[in-house]
């Protein structure tokens, strides 16, 4: 395994490459109920993809490691926070979403998981977004985030207000008394897609719709990344603007783990220079050695962001 450039660990990457081969039965994965059912919901459609290819337990056994690798906010700690986080979000989905009212029924730790509350509409956008700021019922009961045993069941409608990302989330009750999502906006989307590499809720109150995005491609043996430079956060210091970001990727070749690159970067320019650039590029240095299908999963994080500081993206390419 080749690393390049190594300075401390960062970000995230997985790589990917091109569909020829048959998924597994996803069902018949040893990993199904234990990892892949549930956590489905906070992977990207690529890493589904990944997934499902791996070829032997013991691919998917790093793929699970890595996969929460990527997720942990702080890896100087015992616990991985958003791994914690996420478990606690499906119990709650499981309490207060699925088919039995807890008002009627006291779910236990045994019997909680069958009622499916994580497999609803509510439960999915519970668990990608976390707890709403608001609840407001039927347009005029204003909650603060938590909910309570006796709640009327009468209820039609409830709206979930995410103040920190300027979004509402509205659900109406169906005839059979199924919840689901009513005009949706069109952020919501970008937002669940985000929140996927970024769990754990931001401490933060600020507008997070200058979210870090970048585009890659692969050339004449470079990885290369183009940043928007208005998605990245800089700080002053001495007359100088600075920002912190991080760089990790995974190559998978024929839909197997190959190699992994990980770097930090440090950018650090004068007043003018950051006016007159649009656009942050980096540069990875990379060979493939074999014929054949590559996937690379590149993950930056904006070291200096308070929400949502990690964005993912892939490139696929042939060697012949």
């Amino acid at each position: 395994m080749k690393r390049f450039n190594k300075v401390i660990p960062l970000v995230i990457l997985l790589v990917w490459t091109a569909a020829c081969r048959t998924p597994i039965d996803i069902e018949q994965d040893p990993f199904y109920e234990s990892f892949y059912e549930k956590t489905r919901l906070i992977m990207t459609k690529e890493e589904i993809e990944i997934y499902k290819r791996l070829p032997d337990r013991e691919s998917r056994e790093d793929f699970i490691e890595e996969f929460w690798r990527i997720r942990d906010p702080d890896s100087s700690t015992e616990q991985n926070e958003n791994k914690a986080e996420f478990v606690k979000r499906v119990e709650y989905a499981n309490t207060w979403f699925g088919w039995r009212n807890p008002a009627k029924r006291k779910l236990t730790a045994e019997n909680q998981d069958k009622y499916r509350g994580w497999d609803t509409e509510r439960g999915r956008i519970y668990i990608v977004l976390g707890p709403p700021d608001s609840l407001i019922f039927d347009g005029s009961a204003l909650m603060n985030n938590g909910r309570r045993i006796l709640e009327p069941e009468g209820r039609r409608v409830e709206t979930w207000a995410y103040w920190r990302y300027r979004l509402y989330v509205t659900f109406n009750r169906g005839r059979m008394g199924r919840w689901h999502i009513s005009d949706p906006e069109p952020d919501l989307f970008h937002f669940l897609e985000a929140a996927k590499l970024n769990l754990i809720e931001p401490g933060s109150r600020e507008e997070a719709k200058r979210r870090l995005t970048f585009e890659a491609d692969f050339d004449e043996g470079n990885i290369r990344i183009s940043i928007p430079v208005t998605r990245i956060n800089f700080v002053e210091k001495d007359g100088s603007f600075i920002s912190e970001l991080g760089i990790e990727v995974n190559v998978y070749h024929n839909h197997k783990k190959k190699d992994w690159i990980e770097q930090a970067k440090t950018l650090r320019w004068t007043e003018d220079q950051l006016l007159e650039r649009e656009k942050v590029r980096i540069e990875l240095p990379y060979d493939p050695e074999e014929k054949g299908e590559y996937l690379l999963d590149i993950i930056v994080e904006d070291k200096l962001a308070i929400a949502f500081p990690k964005y993912r993206n892939y490139v696929r390419f042939k060697i012949r």
